[in-house]
């Protein structure tokens, strides 16, 4: 998905719809990331289950955080974040 929405931004447009796409699949790989994270935090076993359990947990928040900077870069760039689990599993 392309540059959707006017900007300030001075970068060219068709720049700005490429790195928009980048970044796009870039979220939809974080998305996959973070569902996979999960995953391995709920279904951890084993003797250092407490230990996997809480990094599994703290992995899955940082890529949270990347995917929030991904996103607001998305839309200042003027694209629209493909966020949603539905256009992640398009996308990955």
């Amino acid at each position: 998905t392309g540059v959707a929405f006017p900007t300030r931004n001075d970068i060219e447009h068709e720049t700005r719809s490429r790195v928009v796409s980048l970044l796009n699949q870039n979220l939809a790989d974080l998305f996959d990331l973070r569902s996979q994270t999960k995953h391995a935090h709920w279904n951890v076993k084993g003797p250092n289950f407490y230990q996997l359990h809480l990094l599994f947990d703290t992995l899955a928040e940082k890529v949270d955080e990347l995917a929030d900077d991904v996103a607001e870069r998305v839309t200042a760039l003027g694209g629209v974040a493909t966020g949603t689990a539905r256009q992640a599993v398009a996308s990955s």
